[in-house]
């Protein structure tokens, strides 16, 4: 995956090229493709690829990381348990306030991720269940910063991008089995002296390598 050390300034609306949004900080793809409502208990699956993903909120993520999330892990299903909820009452299984979200991963065009909360701990809904992000579950902070939110609603990851360059993601089929004990990641940042070059390597087992390039 390549992505630019410098986004820009949000401008017009870029489609996804493939359905990768981008990586979260514990390794795993966020893609944004036509929900298939099949998910395991961390709200995540794999793909025909075999790349395992999340679509929506990842539950056993971002509990891990301490912060507020429905009271189940299958929130998007209904009280009965007998079909998907109704997006409109998706947000309901959330808190309305909790604790600001921290950057979880980033997009391909190097704007970064955020969970369900804004920086003032507001829940942030998608812009067509009547939220404040924009059609790419975006917005721009206090600080005149950009980034994306994964929502409670649909289409819960960004559908678009809006930074000026746009990185690429590649992939290939491997034997090799996730290792029993879990996935171990490895983040090492690399100077070149250069102030228009950064690179950063994200290794995930040994055999995955993610290398984030500037433009």
């Amino acid at each position: 995956m390549s992505i630019p050390a410098s986004p820009g300034a949000p401008g017009a609306r870029k489609e996804i090229n493939g359905d990768v949004v981008g990586i979260l900080s514990n390794g795993v793809l966020l893609d944004s493709h036509k929900q298939t409502w099949a998910y395991d208990v961390c709200n995540g699956h794999a793909d025909t690829k075999g790349q395992y993903h999340y679509h929506i909120p990842p539950a056993c993520f971002l509990k891990n990381m301490g912060m507020e999330f429905a009271d189940s892990n299958i929130w998007w299903i209904n009280d009965k348990g007998t079909a998907v909820r109704q997006y409109i009452d998706m947000a309901n299984q959330f808190s309305k306030t909790g604790t600001p979200s921290p950057v979880i991963g980033w997009a391909i065009d190097g704007h970064p991720i955020y969970a369900l909360y804004d920086e003032d701990g507001n829940l942030q809904k998608s812009k067509d269940f009547g939220g404040t992000v924009d059609e790419c579950n975006g917005k721009v902070d206090s600080e005149g910063k950009y980034g994306y939110f994964i929502t409670p609603d649909p289409p819960f990851a960004p559908p678009c991008l809006k930074g000026e360059n746009v990185g690429y993601f590649t992939h290939h089929k491997t034997n090799r089995e996730c290792p029993a004990g879990g996935i171990k990641n490895t983040i090492t940042t690399i100077s070149s002296g250069n102030s228009w070059s950064l690179s950063m390597l994200l290794v995930v087992v040994s055999a995955a390598v993610i290398a984030l390039n500037s433009w």
